[in-house]
């Protein structure tokens, strides 16, 4: 009888963990480089011109304190209050956020190709990309929800990105800080949230919704925006409104037919819209970025989401830096057509570089910008003229009437300006029912006339009388936004408490 050798015992194997991909190295000096170059254009660029409509709007804000606005979250005013009261009237300060997270923003978008794989050129692309982008390069030196939000978008997006990478939940759970102050500054990141949600679904990994830091960290987010849903439910729901206002907008921002178009010139021109149409193809369709497939899926929910509810183009300029992250990877190890090639070269970047330059920069004389239409280089001169014209307008009133004549203004802008510059050119306290302005209170009841600067909506059913006065016209302004403003003295037909709704509105 043979005997039968002792079988081995095999282990069963032990459960994988999720692989670790191989990261390349980040080019932090030349990332570093180029955004400090961004840094120093912006800063540069800061001083010139002058303040803008929404900046003085925030400033104004910025004085009357509150856990909320009618028309946004608080934190961009309190920015504008707190760098204002360090250093008043200095352009330079108050944009320094603005100039920070500009230059951030580059670093991010190098920092998404890396995570996808991306090596040094990839990753210097990305940067210049996000870099020469027109509506970021335009708006980089400018304190706005605009400049901040896109940012923090890929702030976010960087964070899932490399836990899909890692799988560390220290990404989810720091994630929260940033959701935090997304949140502070616009109510658009919940809309990115949900897209990624329904990408994750889509495209997995679905174990990422099971994660108990993910929803630790949506809590805590959402636990931070009590105090402004506790400001906006004691006002009415004044930020519900302004979904309907914006989409009624499109003579601004274009509509839903331009929507699209708008938001690819937003991202770039040759080099920039290349990339991101390269990179969203790559993440739904490329095996390379599969992993990464998800956040290609909640990208197109997203904007599908953003142009269904009649959105702003650059509401989605927050995925701009993913897309061409996602594209310079893409593109990294392929030998392209010769056009192909040519439009990610480094002469169409610089190229692209110096139109937009041209197209988007402060550079030059205001007035040449005012002359053609330049909303944003517009939105910057005038303000003072205006300030004086209606302060003329109310010295030549007789004195025992100056004591009960106040001032309301057409918009928020001009409300904001007149605070701004009212006061050292002679004017009492101003008012508007224009939007947020409306919630920083109305004029007392022993105002019985008031100067309307602008074509104040409801003026027919609050005025007694309007008697004309001599009008506003500054040639280096643009017409449609200061220029050309007429002035009027309205006698009341009733007091504030009564006749104030008659001017308030949110369009």
């Amino acid at each position: 009888m043979t005997a039968t050798a002792p079988q081995p015992v095999v282990a069963a194997p032990a459960p994988a963990s999720d692989p670790v991909r191989p990261r390349p190295r980040t080019a932090w000096r030349a990332v570093l480089l180029l955004a400090g170059g961004v840094a120093l254009v912006h800063g540069i660029t800061s001083a010139w011109y002058g303040t803008f409509g929404d900046e003085l709007y925030f400033l104004a804000a910025g004085r009357h304190l509150a856990w909320g606005y009618a028309d946004q979250p608080p934190l961009v005013p309190w920015l504008a209050a707190a760098l204002d009261g360090l250093a008043p009237g200095n352009l330079v300060v108050l944009r320094l956020p603005a100039t920070i997270t500009s230059a951030a923003h580059v670093v991010v978008g190098a920092l998404l190709a890396a995570e996808m794989g991306g090596r040094r050129r990839a990753q210097l692309l990305a940067g210049a990309a996000v870099a020469i982008s027109p509506f970021l390069l335009a708006t980089g030196h400018l304190l706005a929800t605009s400049t901040l939000d896109p940012f923090l978008w890929a702030l976010l997006l960087w964070l899932l990105v490399r836990w899909l990478r890692t799988r560390q939940d220290a990404l989810l759970l720091a994630a929260a800080p940033v959701l935090a102050v997304a949140l502070a500054v616009k109510l658009l990141v919940p809309v990115l949230v949900a897209g990624l949600a329904v990408g994750v679904l889509v495209a997995g990994p679905r174990r990422l919704l099971a994660r108990p830091a993910l929803w630790v960290a949506l809590v805590l987010a959402a636990a931070s925006t009590v105090p402004t849903v506790l400001w906006q439910a004691a006002h009415g729901w004044p930020q519900l409104r302004m979904g309907e206002v914006v989409a009624g907008e499109g003579g601004l921002t274009g509509n839903r037919w331009s929507f699209l178009p708008f938001a690819a010139w937003d991202v770039g021109l040759v080099p920039g819209m290349v990339l991101a149409a390269a990179g969203l193809w790559a993440l739904l369709r490329a095996d390379a970025l599969r992993p990464w497939r998800a956040v290609g899926v909640g990208a197109v929910v997203t904007t599908v989401a953003m142009l269904a509810a009649g959105g702003r183009p650059y509401y989605v300029m927050g995925l701009a830096a993913l897309l061409v992250a996602a594209g310079a990877v893409a593109l990294q190890d392929r030998r392209p057509a010769r056009w192909w090639s040519w439009s990610v070269s480094v002469p169409a970047f610089v190229a692209s570089a110096l139109v937009v330059a041209v197209i988007a920069l402060p550079l030059g004389p205001v007035s040449w910008r005012v002359e053609r239409g330049d909303f944003l280089a517009s939105g910057q001169v005038g303000w003072t003229s205006l300030a004086a014209d209606t302060a003329a307008a109310y010295r030549s009133l007789p004195p025992e009437q100056q004591a009960h004549t106040t001032v309301l203004a057409f918009s928020y802008w001009y409300g904001a300006a007149l605070e701004e510059y009212g006061p050292a050119a002679g004017l009492p306290p101003v008012y508007s029912g224009h939007r947020g302005f409306a919630f920083f209170g109305r004029p007392p009841d022993t105002a019985t006339a008031a100067i309307l600067v602008g074509e104040v909506r409801g003026a027919e059913d609050l005025c007694r009388t309007i008697t004309p006065l001599p009008r506003h016209r500054d040639r280096a302004a643009n017409a449609v936004v200061n220029g050309d403003v007429p002035l009027a003295l309205c006698t009341l037909r009733a007091p504030w408490s009564v006749s104030w709704g008659t001017v308030v509105h949110m369009d």
